[in-house]
This record gives structure tokens, sequence and C-alpha cells, in this order.
């Protein structure tokens, strides 16, 4: 080995380096001047390129000022649209136009004073008014024309509307086309033309302007080059890019063979005759690394795989009593919903950062490895390191506290956390790293994102949960549930206005469960959807007999992960007959911060299904004004907590007063959930709460008995005796 070593040495600094070094030499000086030609091409020919998409951006806004006044400035337009609006004129010229997307997809009319007259989109009516839609950018252009109105005044410009859309907006005055329509007095309506650059448009453009890979890009700050969007305001909103084209490069490609031939034959003769024998046996050497590193290692994070582990906890319990031993057991919450909402390449990457925070946490301490999809396991094999057990595991759940950025996309996860010791008996490997994994379900159970020790119990309290799992999917079989039904009182009328639907399971052996616990077990043995949809189909029947209320029915936020939870809605109301404006869906806002984008969706579905929507148990967690402006809920429920004592405690009051009021300044219907007392009761419908519920006026019960509560309330009888016998 020694001679192997000393003759490589002694051929590579007397004739391999000097060769090479001239090679390389005169390559590199060809390459530099070639490569600088190419570069200068480039550059000419990306300025090219950003005219043309300048001109291609132009071009759209001027065809949409172009349509804006052959809609705006229109004798029949003049005529129709001030006063009474003819509607039918409205719908076949503004909202039909809207559908078909060619001239534009939105249309909105502004009256005198600013207010909307008609907003279309789509083809549809639009949820908001054009103001609210554009906000301080539309209110930019519509301040430049003040003063000044007269026929084809409309201006142009970039912004985005509240989905975060970038469109070009035209803005201007409606005016008669000839003297045969008087013009208006004073300041005229303004017509609202939009048309959103989605990708149609985008390829459109690009078309027209021969432009390749023209996209556009929301983030002008990330972009290295492209033609950077701008709104009245100023503000920067996105960028149009284009698939950079390299004819310099191209043009390199087709003159460096020629000028490289000849060293190419002498550079390749040379090193093939010096690098042959030296290549094989650095291959085989590679290789040989390679395939004990890929033995023992995660090809995504590079960490020690299951492999590693198991063969390093062999080695330490070997070594115990005298070593101390623990495992740390990690499994990351929430990582199923990133992977299905995200993709798996945005799973793959969160991952491989996540390893890295933990291998810098772990450092020095013990063996960090990646034993399955998400999950990590520590070793720990001496005193200090085995006594701050604890220490690092909160360590490691502290570091995914903060939210992780990955592709612009803010992504919020946690670990959950099993610590096993060994402390008086001899354990093998595999029960170890069981027992870990058995405490970092027991942290999952407890709250997610915390550090579990284990303890014998975990195992038989983790038996009892598993049988009750499999009863509770008997009794879902068997239809050994039940529903009551808690009235929800019009706080004007104080008649029932709706009925919310609540689940009960009386175990044959165990008695009445507990909500809490059997809803817990359904969702973390995979039966949520069985049970809701049970919930739901019962309910729904039973709801029929009740024409004149509305069903409520909590819907878990296990459900709402499901992708297809709105069409299981919709086929559910179809079994039953149940009119989907009859049916209120609760979702807490625990979903709406977790994944608010899938439950945005999620709203919007039921939204147009027909099914009303309301936040529940606000002010029991984040309670944000923004999740209550960005999502179309129908209803805000304020929760017990904060109803509680309201009536015998000021600060409560005014707590509670605010909130309804930012519920009704938000057009929300309020409800206020959990009042006990008549005092609290008067005190929130004073506040302005639209819906009262609580033990003050009706605890659930049975379907028959909201029959017979609903039959007195028709009859004019007093309805106390059935709710006492409720």
């Amino acid at each position: 080995m020694s001679f192997f070593k000393g003759s490589t040495f002694r051929f590579a600094f007397r004739v391999a380096v000097p060769v090479l070094l001239v090679l390389a030499g005169s390559i590199m000086f060809m390459l530099f001047t070639l490569n600088e030609m190419a570069g200068e091409v480039d550059r000419i020919d990306d300025a090219a390129i950003e005219r043309s998409v300048s001109a291609s951006l132009h071009s759209l806004q001027r065809r949409l000022r172009d349509t804006h006044g052959d809609y705006a400035v229109w004798d029949d337009a003049a005529a129709k649209l001030y006063g009474q609006v003819d509607q039918d004129f409205a719908i076949s010229n503004y909202k039909d136009g809207t559908r078909s997307g060619v001239f534009f997809d939105a249309a909105y009319l502004l009256d005198e004073k600013g207010q909307a007259v008609f907003s279309f989109r789509r083809g549809g009516v639009a949820p908001r008014g054009a103001l609210e839609e554009f906000g301080s950018p539309l209110q930019a252009l519509v301040a430049g024309l003040a003063g000044n109105y007269h026929a084809f005044d409309a201006t142009v410009g970039l912004m985005r509307d509240r989905s975060g859309a970038v469109a070009v907006v035209a803005v201007g005055s409606v005016f008669p086309s000839s003297s045969a329509v008087a013009k208006p007095v004073g300041r005229p309506r303004m017509l609202v033309l939009a048309r959103v650059l989605d990708d149609l448009t985008i390829r459109q453009m690009a078309q027209d302007f021969v432009i390749d890979g023209m996209a556009l890009r929301f983030d002008p700050d990330k972009v290295d080059h492209g033609v950077r969007l701008v709104d009245p305001t100023g503000r920067a909103i996105g960028a149009l890019t284009w698939a950079r084209r390299s004819h310099g490069g191209e043009a390199f490609s087709r003159v460096a063979p020629m000028a490289y031939l000849t060293l190419g034959v002498i550079g390749l003769t040379i090193l093939f005759l010096l690098g042959i024998g030296y290549a094989n046996l650095v291959a085989v050497r590679r290789r040989e690394r390679q395939a004990v590193y890929d033995a023992n290692h995660d090809s995504l994070t590079g960490l020690p795989n299951r492999a590693a582990l198991t063969r390093a906890l062999g080695v330490a319990s070997r070594r115990y009593p005298a070593q101390p031993l623990a495992v740390l057991f990690l499994d990351l919450d929430g990582f199923k919903e990133v992977n299905d909402s995200y993709g798996h390449e945005i799973g793959d990457r969160l991952l491989q950062h996540v390893a890295r925070g933990f291998e810098s946490i772990c450092s020095r301490r013990g063996l960090l490895a990646r034993v399955g999809g998400d999950e990590f396991a520590l070793v720990l094999d001496n005193r200090d390191s085995v006594a701050s057990a604890e220490e690092i595991g909160s360590l490691l759940v502290r570091y995914l506290a903060s939210p992780i950025i990955i592709d612009d996309r803010v992504i919020v996860i946690g670990t959950s956390v099993g610590i096993a010791v060994v402390e008086d008996e001899a354990v093998t490997a595999d029960e170890l790293l069981r027992r870990a994994d058995v405490a970092m379900y027991q942290a999952k159970e407890l709250g997610r994102s915390r550090v579990s020790l284990y303890d014998r119990s975990i195992d038989a309290e983790k038996i009892d949960r598993k049988r009750l799992a499999n009863e509770l999917r008997e009794a879902v079989e068997t239809d050994a549930l039940h529903v009551v039904y808690q009235p929800i009182f019009d706080a004007q009328t104080m008649r029932p206005a709706l009925v919310e639907a609540l689940l009960r399971w009386k175990h044959p052996q165990d008695g009445f469960i507990p909500p809490d616990l059997f809803i817990s077990v359904a969702e973390e043995n995979g039966l949520m959807d069985a049970v809701g949809n049970w919930v739901l189909r019962n309910a729904c029947r039973d709801a029929l007999r009740w024409p004149d209320i509305r069903l409520s029915i909590n819907v878990s936020p296990v459900q709402f992960r499901n992708p297809g939870f709105d069409r299981n809605l919709a086929a559910i109301l179809a079994e039953t007959g149940l009119p989907p404006a009859r049916l209120e869906v609760e979702m807490t806002e625990t979903h709406l911060v977790t994944f608010p984008d899938r439950a945005q969706h999620i709203v919007a579905s039921l939204r147009i299904l027909g099914v009303s929507v309301a936040l529940d148990d606000f002010g029991k967690g984040y309670s944000s004004i923004g999740y209550l402006r960005r999502f179309s809920f129908d209803k805000l429920k304020i929760d017990r907590s904060l109803v509680h004592g309201v009536s015998i405690d000021l600060e409560t009051r005014r707590l509670c007063e605010a909130t309804v009021a930012l519920g009704r300044a938000l057009n929300l219907e309020v409800t206020a959930e959990g009042i006990e007392t008549e005092a609290d009761g008067e005190i929130m419908r004073q506040a302005g709460c639209a819906y009262l519920q609580g033990f003050a006026f009706a605890r659930p019960m049975s379907a028959a008995h909201i029959t017979e509560l609903l039959d007195d309330c028709n009859n004019g009888s007093d309805t106390d005796e059935v709710l006492r016998t409720a």
C-alpha cells in the first residue's frame, strides 16, 4: 500500500500535474473568452424579451380600456344604468359578458356616492363590491378621475383582489355616446371592468408576442428577472417572468467543439492513459464506501437509518447496567396534512429541514436516526445525556414551536416525544424502542407537541382505548349510538329557531361514555368519518320532522381534512331529502389556524352547496379577526367560557358586548352558547345576539321531545313542562 501511494505521488507531481496545468490553463482562457461573448448575447436577448413582455401587458391594458369605452360610453348604458337600473339590461350586457371572460371576467357599477349598484363575476353575482374587492388601489384610480369626468375617461391599473389574484382593472364614467341621451349632471356613475391575469390570459399574451415560458409570479422580491407589476398605490404586487433563452450559450456550444478539438483529443488521450488504472481503483473503493453508507443511512435526510439505530441499541444494551441507556422516539405532528396539502416534494424538503434542526440539537449527545416516514429516534448512552433526556426532548419540541417557511408556504407542525429509560431490568433493543414508541403515542393523546415518559400503565391504557375503538366501530355498525338535540332560541321571540345535534353513546357495560373520550378515540383510530357520517345521516332524517327550524351540526376537524367531505355531505342531503338551506355546519378555529387554505376551500364548497357555515367556540382559542374577514361565515358562536358570569362580572360583560359588536360589524349572526341563567341570557340579548343557547332555556333532549316542544310552541302552549321532562 505504501509503495502504491509513493508511486502515485511521484507520477502525479513529475508528469501529470505539469501537463494538466498547461492543458487546463489553455482551456480556461478559451472558455473565459467565449463565455463572455455568450453572456453579452444573452443580455441583449433578455432586454428584447423584457420589452416584448411590457408590450404584451400594455396591449392587454389598452384592449380593456377600449372595451370599457364600448360598454360605458353608450346611449343605452347611459339611459338604463342611471336611477333605477334596468336589471335585464345589466344581466344581458354585463353579467353575461363576464361568463365567457373573453374581454372581462368581472363588472361592477358604482353609483354617484361610490356605492355598489351591481357586482358580477364569472357569470354570477360577485360576493363583494368593487371597492371591497380591490381596496385602496381602485380608490386611487377613482380619485384620479375626480373633477374631470367625461366620455372615454377610463383609466387602467393592475391590482390584487381579495383572493390574491392579480387583475387588470379599468374604471371610468358612464356617458351617452350621442346627444340623443342627456348627460349626467354632477358626478357620473362609474363602470369598473376587470380581467384576472390567469394562466389562459398569460398564455394568450405569450402567444401574441412570441414569449416562451411567460408566467406570473406573486412575490416580485424573489424574482431574478421579469417585469414588475405595480398597482396604482405604487406597491409591487407581482412580476411577469419568462423562460430565459441562451442564444449565446447555444453559439458557445457550437463553436467550442471546433476550438477545443485539438486540445480535447490530446487531453483525453493523456487523461485516459493516466487515469484508466487509477480510476478503476478509486471507483471500487468509492462503491464499497457508498454501499456501507447506504446500508446505514437514510437517503433523504442523510441520518442513520433504522438498521443503524437497532445495531447501536444492541451494542448499548449489552453494556447495561455499567452504562445507562435511554431512547427518545419522535413523531411529527401534522406532517401527513402537509403531505396531503402541498405534495410529497414539500414534505421531503420539510423532513430535510427538520432533520438538520434535530441534528444540531442532538449533536454530541447521542445517535439520531430516521426510523420511518416522519419518525425519528435518539439513543442516549452516557450518564449526562440520559439524566437530561427530558430536557433534550423539550428542546426538540420547542424547535418546532415556530412556523417553518418553505417556498413561501408557512408550515406549522410539531413533534411528540416519547422517552423510555432502562431502569432495573435488561430489555432488548426492540422492546426499548417499542416502549419509547408507546410513550410517544401517549404524548399525542395528551395534546401533542409534548414529552411523555414511558410508564407501564400506558400499555394498559392503550389496550383499553383500543378496546373502546373496536366497540365504537361496532356501535356505529349496529346503530347503538343516538343523537340528542339542544334547542337554540331566537333572542327576540324566544321561540326555537334551530336545534344542535349532539352525539351520545351508552356503553352496555360502562354506561354513558363522555363525548370527549369517544370522539378522541374515533379520531385516533380512523373512525371519525364513519361516526360523523352516521350523525349527519340520522340528524338530517330527524330534522325532516321539524320543517320550521334549522339543524346545526358540529363537524370534527378530522372530517374537514377529508378532501371529499363536501361530496359526502351532498350525498347525505340527497339521500335524506333535507334541503341544504336548513343545515348549518359548525367548525372550530383550530382547523382554520392549522390548515387555512383547505378550510377556506371547504367553506366555499359548503356555501356553494347551500349549507350555512358557523364558526364555533369563538373566544376559546385564537379568535382572529383576520380569519373572520377571510372566511365567508354566516354565523359566529361565542364560546361558553366567554359568556359564563356575564351578568355578575362587568369586565366579562364588556368583552361579550364587544365580541357581539364585532360579529355584527362583519354581518355575522351571533349566537351565545352556554347560557346558564336567564340574567345572562337577557344581557346577551340586549348586547345584540341573534340566538341564545344553554341550560337556562333547554337541555339536550330526544327527537321526540323536540317534536313535542315545537308542537306546543305552534299551539301557543306553555313549553316549561316539556323542557322539565326532556
